[in-house]
């Protein structure tokens, strides 16, 4: 006897919906409608996937939808969640879910005042434009009623997503501190990639080389991390206690880019800390390089 799949509506045709879509269409235990205001865009998203049909009409994608993933920006969650209400005489029994992740289940109070069961997935994953990257493996929060956290557990398994455990995800500062954490994992490094892209071309590295040496280099920090914690991928001038290095980079740095000179600075602080308090940095050298480094990049710093 053949189990019955999960019937999931998702409404967007962008990169989220498009991974969403992909992913669960995959697993092979999910029948998935995707609809847009736009129809020929939930076309393009469907095209070619197998197990995954586009909806002419928001309103024939919801009508008989058990699980509804809202997959478009978060500013567009709360009114389309308001668009949705006269689409069906009941939402009584119906999942919703929206998958911004610095908000909670509040966005879809329309819907929750209807009886639906609401609630947030949101993909801890870093999504291609045309949602091209895999999302099995990553982690994802959720909050919202028990049907709704039952629901977005179950889709997580389909796809290969981890729930994030965490009793302090709930609150407002809470889904504040996870989406800051999300960007300084992600966003802050593209930030921090660009500014070492920008020194090596000033010495005359072309870009796409630059780039991709130092994607790679990154890429090997993370395996690092992830197979050996954060104090077992600790190397650098601070974690060899490189004084003289250390300040050669403040002082370049601070010529050629003043904001990266002082971003260096403050995470070299941090490395200090998490070396010190790892056990691989005596307290007195710590002590010296948190002197060394309030002094300010590339200023009176001296050896």
């Amino acid at each position: 006897m053949k189990t019955a799949r999960t019937e999931v509506t998702i409404v967007g045709a962008g990169g989220l919906a498009r991974a969403l879509s992909r992913a669960l269409a995959r697993s092979g235990k999910a029948r998935v409608t995707i609809a847009s205001r736009r129809a020929v865009a939930a076309a393009g998203a469907a095209r070619g996937v197998r197990g995954v049909r586009a909806a002419r009409r928001i309103e024939d994608a919801v009508a008989g939808a058990s699980i509804v993933v809202l997959a478009v920006p978060d500013r567009s969650i709360s009114p389309l969640a308001r668009q949705l209400v006269p689409m069906r005489p009941s939402w009584r029994g119906v999942v919703v879910l929206h998958a911004a992740g610095a908000y909670g289940p509040e966005l879809l109070a329309p819907l929750s005042r209807r009886a639906a069961s609401t609630g947030v997935l949101h993909p801890l994953a870093v999504l291609g434009t045309r949602g091209s990257v895999a999302l099995a493996g990553a982690y994802a929060r959720i909050e919202g009623t028990a049907p709704a956290r039952a629901a977005a557990r179950r889709l997580c398994g389909l796809i290969g997503l981890t729930p994030l455990r965490g009793t302090g995800l709930q609150s407002p500062q809470g889904r504040s501190s996870y989406h800051a954490a999300a960007s300084l994992a992600s966003n802050d490094v593209v930030a921090l990639l660009a500014a070492g892209q920008g020194l090596l071309i000033r010495r005359g590295v072309p870009a796409a080389a630059a780039l991709r040496a130092l994607v790679a280099l990154a890429s090997g920090a993370l395996k690092q991390a992830r197979d050996a914690g954060l104090p077992g991928a600790l190397t650098g001038p601070v974690a060899r206690n490189d004084r003289a290095t250390l300040v050669a980079q403040l002082r370049v740095l601070a010529k050629a880019d003043p904001a990266a000179a002082e971003a260096h600075r403050a995470l070299s602080l941090r490395l200090v800390e998490l070396a010190s308090a790892s056990g691989r940095m005596d307290k007195s050298v710590a002590r010296a390089l948190r002197s060394l480094l309030a002094r300010g990049p590339g200023g009176s710093a001296t050896v």
